[in-house]
């Protein structure tokens, strides 16, 4: 902020300067450069016959609260987790927002359910009236849609085993395996969908069996697709 100047109660000509922790050429005060507790800002005047006086003008520096919105988060659809926010200051406040999916978005580690991606914001604070924020994002994991049918023909429709949500779930698995118990595709992840090859050569029509771990909390599935040519 600007610091008031002092008034010149006896009207000489002269000039004026702002000195003290945290006082920039131009008189603005910089409490990050001044740092945590009192200080004493003092105006010194220079009048022109030489004569000086000076005002002095004290102020304190309240520290910011240091909070974290804590790590991000995943919740399986339908589910809920709780962040994982910390806060160190003088008498701090809390507020969430979005309020939505929060049980209480007034205290520091609010159980959320949401049923979509969301970012909440938190805002601390400190009974001095100094305030922090930070984010923390919250993934929604969602039921994979398992198709039991594909037909890698080329046409581009339904070319490629397009599992709706998987390339969602971090370090899931997918295993497929022929009818004679023969491991065809394996994949770490699946940001690219099976399409129906076994080392680039296309696997003939029929059933193929797959075993879907998609781990981060949710059960492994388990079933079949069939190949359509």
């Amino acid at each position: 902020f600007q610091v008031s100047q002092a008034r010149l109660l006896n009207g000489l000509p002269g000039t004026g300067v702002y000195s003290g922790p945290g006082i920039t050429a131009s008189g603005t005060f910089d409490p990050s450069k001044a740092g945590v507790g009192p200080h004493t800002i003092r105006y010194t005047f220079t009048a022109t016959n030489g004569c000086i006086n000076y005002a002095e003008q004290p102020l304190t520096v309240y520290p910011a609260p240091v909070i974290d919105a804590g790590p991000d988060r995943f919740v399986l659809e339908g589910g809920n987790t709780v962040l994982l926010a910390t806060g160190t200051g003088n008498g701090l406040s809390y507020v969430w927002a979005p309020s939505t999916g929060l049980n209480n978005p007034a205290i520091i580690q609010p159980t959320a359910t949401p049923t979509d991606d969301i970012t909440y914001t938190l805002t601390a604070t400190s009974a001095d009236g100094c305030v922090s924020t930070d984010e923390v994002f919250v993934k929604v994991l969602k039921t994979p849609t398992i198709p039991n049918t594909f037909s890698p023909n080329g046409d581009g429709i339904h070319d490629q085993w397009e599992i709706k949500y998987l390339n969602t779930y971090p370090g899931c698995t997918v295993d497929i395996y022929n009818r004679y118990g023969q491991l065809v595709f394996h994949s770490n992840g699946y940001t690219k969908p099976w399409d129906g090859t076994l080392n680039g050569n296309p696997l003939p029509a029929g059933t193929y069996y797959y075993i879907i771990n998609p781990k981060n909390g949710r059960k492994q599935m388990s079933g079949f697709v069939d190949i359509i040519r």
